[in-house]
This record gives C-alpha cells, sequence and structure tokens, in this order.
C-alpha cells in the first residue's frame, strides 16, 4: 500500500468535497492534525475511521486505500432503453425536483462511464437533445436516437463492458456506488442486481446459488436467505453478449433463458435499498414523496446530475457554477451554487 498516495487521495477528495482539514476532522470526531498527518502520507487512518472517512468524501474503503481517487474506466460503456410508456411518462418526467432521465444517467456517472447511448421514444430524443444535448456540459457524451436495444447496438461498436439499465428504475440506497463498483469487478460474468423486496403473492423471485448463479429453473440446492430477492432492470455484462439478447423478442426472454443455461449471476444490494419502478403516474407520486422525505431531512439534493459529475471530476468547479446558473432562481439552482460557494470558501482558507 502507497501511503502517500493514499495521503493524496484524501487530500483530493476533502477538496472536491468543499470540506477544510478541520471540517473533516470535526465530522470524524478527530483533531486537524490527523487530517493533514494522512494527506502528508505520514500514516493511515485508523480501521475505525475508514468507513466513516469513505463515506464523507463519497467513495469505498478499497478505493480510498489504493489511491482510486476518480473511477474513469474507457473499457465500460452505459445504456439505457427506455420503452414507450402507456401513459405518456418520459425522460423528461419530473420526479419531485429533476427529470427522470437525471437519476438513469446518474447510475452511470457514479461508477465513472462517460459514454452512454440512449434509445426511446421522440419524446425521450426532444426532451434530452433540449436539455442535456450531447452531454459536453457535464462531461459526458450521450447519444440518443429513437428506437430500441437492437438499433442501440448496431450503431456501434461496442467493446469491453457495458451497464444496461432497461426501464424506469428509481432506486436509491446508502453506499450505491460502492455496491456498483464490486458489481463490475467480475468482468466475465453477466451480472444482474438484485435486491431485498417484498414480493407480492404469485410474483416469482430470484433463487441463487452458493456461487451467486440463478437455479430458479434446476434442482440445486438453493442459497437459503431470510429475505426474497427480486431483480432490478441492471445489468452488468461484457459487450459481445449484447448481438444474441438482441435476437431475443425482448430483453427478459434473454435473462430467463440465460437463467435456465446456469451462466447467470447476481449481485445483491443490501437491506435498505428501495427500488420503484416508474411505470404509471401513482409510481411517480410514490418516487416524487420518497425524494421529497430524503432531502427535506437529510439536506442534501439526491441525484444532482450537476453534482455527480463534478464529484467525478467530469467537469470543473466553474462549470458546476454554469451549470447551477441554468437554475438560477429555484431550489435546485440555489443547491448547486451552495456546492460552488462551500468549495470556493474552503479553497481560499487553504
Amino acid at each position: 500500500m502507497d501511503v502517500e498516495k493514499v495521503g493524496k487521495a484524501i487530500a483530493y477528495l476533502r477538496k472536491r468535497a468543499g470540506y477544510t482539514q478541520k471540517d473533516l476532522a470535526d465530522r470524524i470526531g478527530i483533531s486537524d492534525k490527523a487530517v493533514s498527518k494522512w494527506e502528508r502520507g505520514l500514516g493511515l487512518p485508523e480501521i475505525g475511521y475508514l468507513r466513516k472517512l469513505s463515506i464523507l468524501l463519497d467513495t469505498d474503503t478499497d478505493s480510498l486505500l489504493a489511491g482510486d481517487v476518480v473511477h474513469h474506466d474507457s473499457s465500460w460503456s452505459g445504456i439505457i432503453v427506455l420503452n414507450e410508456n402507456a401513459y405518456g411518462i418520459h425522460a423528461g418526467t419530473i420526479i419531485y425536483d429533476k427529470p427522470l432521465i437525471n437519476y438513469l444517467l446518474s447510475y452511470f456517472l457514479l461508477v465513472g462511464i462517460r459514454n452512454i447511448t440512449i434509445v426511446g421514444t421522440e419524446a425521450d430524443k426532444r426532451y434530452i437533445a433540449s436539455s442535456l444535448g450531447v452531454g459536453e456540459e457535464y462531461g459526458i457524451k450521450l447519444t440518443t436516437m429513437v428506437g430500441n436495444l437492437i438499433d442501440a447496438v448496431e450503431s456501434r461498436a461496442l467493446k469491453g463492458n457495458v451497464m444496461l439499465v432497461y426501464g424506469r428504475c428509481f432506486l436509491y440506497g446508502v453506499d450505491q456506488t460502492r455496491f456498483f463498483q464490486k458489481a463490475m469487478m467480475n468482468r466475465d460474468h453477466f451480472t444482474m442486481m438484485v435486491l431485498p423486496k417484498k414480493m407480492a403473492g404469485g410474483t416469482s423471485h430470484v433463487v441463487i446459488d452458493q456461487n451467486m448463479k440463478v437455479v430458479n429453473t434446476n434442482s440445486g440446492e438453493p442459497l437459503k436467505t431470510q429475505y426474497d430477492f427480486s431483480d432490478i432492470p441492471i445489468l452488468l455484462l461484457p459487450a459481445n453478449i449484447l448481438s444474441d439478447m438482441t435476437k431475443k423478442a425482448d430483453i427478459s426472454s434473454f435473462i430467463s433463458d440465460y437463467a435456465a443455461k446456469n451462466e447467470l449471476y447476481v449481485f445483491m444490494l443490501d437491506r435498505g435499498f428501495v427500488e420503484i419502478e416508474i411505470d404509471d403516474w401513482n409510481n411517480v407520486q410514490e418516487a416524487s414523496s420518497f425524494m421529497k422525505i430524503v432531502q427535506d431531512k437529510c439536506g442534501m439534493n439526491v441525484y444532482c446530475l450537476e453534482e455527480v459529475a463534478w464529484r467525478r471530476g467530469f467537469i470543473s468547479l466553474e462549470q458546476l457554477k454554469k451549470l447551477g446558473d441554468k437554475h438560477k432562481g429555484n431550489n435546485y439552482g440555489d443547491y448547486i451554487h451552495s456546492l460552488y460557494h462551500r468549495f470556493k470558501s474552503s479553497q481560499m482558507e487553504e
């Protein structure tokens, strides 16, 4: 372990989060001299402090100790598939204080995926073009088209690995970035994200074995857990699997076939995660009410795309301010400007 590299990572992440050394020390319950010592490469944080430090600095302990401060992995691409919705819900539908597309894009930005293709309806394409363009202002590359998965696959020469979001999935939970990053480590596996969820009567659920393979369709002894695990529409897979996926009637059919071959793996999110499929206006209301409670009680703006892009190092502090200017005069813009001024002040103090 490179102590000096860890120290530089802590310093970078602290400044990016807008903390002075004293701010960070006060939140952990230590002296600012200890933080200074870490940043100068003269020692490492004690184990008891690492988890709190990683949460405050918006990273995970493994990345922190590796000195990996920004997850920019060019071998990963992203695809969002937005099928037509009977209720007219689309990329621009507002979930409390921000459009649905901001939530979906944030999943990719949180783990450093910058090259993203979005396929959907004409309404989706128009909204994204008018609000986000090609993503340049956010430090990402967006390709938006009308169609479905096969159009996305045929339009791009995808290599490496792909994160695929196929639906209007609202997901919230603590340490989400860390869970996603861990799921991305098994690059050779076709991995489906699952989470503990209360199941309605008659609804199928995911059964897995000790190797985290789906075994719904064989006689092997399943892993016994306290909870039912339900799939969520987020997949991590080698890009070469996509061509076979497009030959099926829909993505769900392909997943079922893959599971039947005992080739589908799962990665389990922890208890406490909330997932809402935004399929009707009741779902929109549920997600909006949930977001209002979280933001009012926690004092932060969850899935603020501008903040995520800045904290991941995709855009500069000045670009963050420019994006905030677009929302000047409302609470969303005020929040972005507060980030800018807080971080700017901490820079001046040092």
